[in-house]
């Protein structure tokens, strides 16, 4: 709370300084609110979030934005451990600054998430390979709170030949269940990055990065009705032990368990700028991360697993300026690779792997008091998982298209309004899938049917968007944004199993947020 306190000083600070600006001076609200619907440089932006190396080359010099919105998320067309319905109450601020030659890049976020009908699911939802939770059969209502703080900054020395940059990421979450059986989840990340460039050329320069991180997830399982506690009159109250991708044992005591992390990564850029052929920016990622489950009371520790990822990413910007119209090309790959380490059998059980590739390109074209913004992504998903103790292995293939058209019109008094339509298409391609019936129980049935059937069948729907600001005193504009969303699914594939839970047909998700921008 008293983080909280202070972040709300330091954003009216930000807005009673705007105030303070002399009355001629260039409207910062208005060029904020510009930036936000240009597509490619709002893709440029994005980019050079991830590390301080980009602050100077890809971020404009003052940005600022306070956003207050709400989501909404309806139906039973997704994975079988997530909600039915979601609500997301949530607070955002993010903004770009300069102090003397250091340009500073902050965000800070809340958000308040309401969780219904979520079943074999006591996580963060943080971690993507999921390699070792508690779950239970019975639908429970979950809350989470959650807060994130991030900042970058980056300054040139040596005649600004030599950026060198710092960054932190900082996140605290609490969830829990408000019925039984009641889960109760507590965890915080820090990460940390230092960054360090030279400028070969006026066009060339290079950069590398290091980075480091931490954090800790608790995990305890509680009932407040202690005659269900060990699911002999209700099975659907058992707690479950899931560690790996295969059928999970009752766990219905000691059902608490902590994970300390660790994470080592480093970084390589190269950024090239021409006028003739644009911007180019190419940048890799490499992260270890050492996951140590275990166990803690006062007369020791007890290990239960340790689990490893790799995480790569590579991902290349191009930024090219047409008169007054823009383009950007974004291409990136990622992989994760993860394997665990069972002290109980001193052996491997379970590896997860998955890899994506994006495509992303946007143009940008500027008309007389118009702006039109033209957006193309295509984005290819392939996942893995194998349990050796069940014999579990099940792989997906899916290609994800998107196409987006937006229109954004501003007048003379600098009272703007827009609108974009998207059309979105998920198309399966290939899956393997080999589960043994002799291990098929209630997560086989309940779960790893249930995502291999919605994981397979293809998806179709569209999102559309309005937008409208105006003018706020002298250097603000404020807006309301409203947007909604509609999923559909196709027929789903007979793989010669029986589906006790089924998905859904469809999903819908809406969002309203009130916007400042300074």
């Amino acid at each position: 709370m008293k983080q909280t306190l202070i972040y709300i000083l330091l954003v009216f600070s930000s807005i009673f300084s705007a105030l303070a600006q002399e009355k001629d001076t260039l409207n910062f609200g208005t060029k904020s609110k510009s930036f936000i619907t240009d597509s490619t440089n709002f893709t440029a932006y994005n980019f050079a979030k991830s590390s301080p190396f980009y602050l100077k080359s890809l971020m404009p010099l003052k940005y600022n934005r306070l956003s207050a919105g709400y989501n909404f998320e309806k139906g039973n067309l997704t994975l079988a451990q997530n909600a039915t319905s979601l609500n997301n109450a949530n607070l955002i601020t993010e903004g770009i600054s300069q102090l003397n030659s250091i340009s500073i890049w902050g965000q800070f976020s809340y958000h308040k998430i309401v969780e219904d009908s979520t079943a074999f699911a006591h996580q963060t939802r943080n971690n993507v390979a999921n390699p070792y939770y508690f779950g239970s059969p019975k639908s429970v209502s979950y809350q989470r709170a959650i807060y994130n703080l991030k900042a970058l900054a980056s300054r040139n020395f040596i005649q600004n030949n030599l950026p060198i940059g710092l960054g932190v990421d900082y996140r605290i979450g609490n969830h829990y269940s408000t019925n039984d059986p009641r889960g109760d989840i507590g965890d915080y990340q820090l990460n940390l990055i230092g960054t360090i460039g030279y400028n070969l050329t006026k066009s060339l320069r290079v950069g590398a990065g290091y980075r480091y991180g931490y954090g800790l997830e608790k995990v305890n399982v509680a009932y407040k009705n202690s005659s269900v506690s060990q699911g002999k009159l209700i099975p659907e109250f058992n707690n479950y032990l899931i560690n790996g991708y295969g059928e999970p044992e009752i766990f219905n005591t000691d059902r608490t368990f902590q994970n300390n992390s660790t994470r080592n990564g480093i970084d390589a850029y190269i950024g090239y700028n021409s006028n003739k052929i644009g911007n180019f920016n190419f940048s890799f990622q490499a992260i270890k991360e050492i996951q140590d489950y275990n166990y803690r009371t006062g007369e020791g520790i007890t290990e239960y697993i340790k689990f490893n990822i790799v995480n790569e990413y590579y991902k290349l910007l191009w930024l090219k300026n047409i008169s007054k119209n823009s383009l950007s090309v974004e291409l990136g790959y990622q992989t994760n690779d993860g394997d665990n380490f069972i002290n109980k059998y001193l052996a491997n059980s379970y590896l997860y792997n998955n890899n994506i590739l994006n495509l992303k390109s946007a143009f940008t074209l500027k008309k007389n008091q118009f702006s039109h913004n033209f957006v193309i992504g295509l984005r290819k998903y392939e996942e893995r998982k194998r349990d050796g103790i069940a014999g579990n292995d099940i792989r997906l293939n899916q290609l994800n298209y998107t196409i987006n058209y937006g229109l954004t019109h501003v007048n003379e008094k600098s009272q703007s309004w827009g609108f974009s339509i998207t059309g979105i298409y998920d198309q399966y391609l290939d899956s393997d899938f080999e589960v043994l019936r002799i291990n098929e129980g209630v997560f086989t049935r309940n779960v790893i049917y249930h995502d291999y059937a919605y994981n397979t069948t293809s998806k179709f729907g569209g999102n559309l968007t309005f937008d409208y600001s105006i003018p706020l005193f002298n250097q603000i504009q404020a807006g309301i944004k409203w947007s909604t969303t509609y999923l559909r699914r196709n027929d789903l594939q007979d793989f010669g199993r029986i589906l006790t839970k089924v998905p859904g047909k469809d999903r819908f998700f809406s969002n309203i947020s009130l916007n400042l921008y300074f």
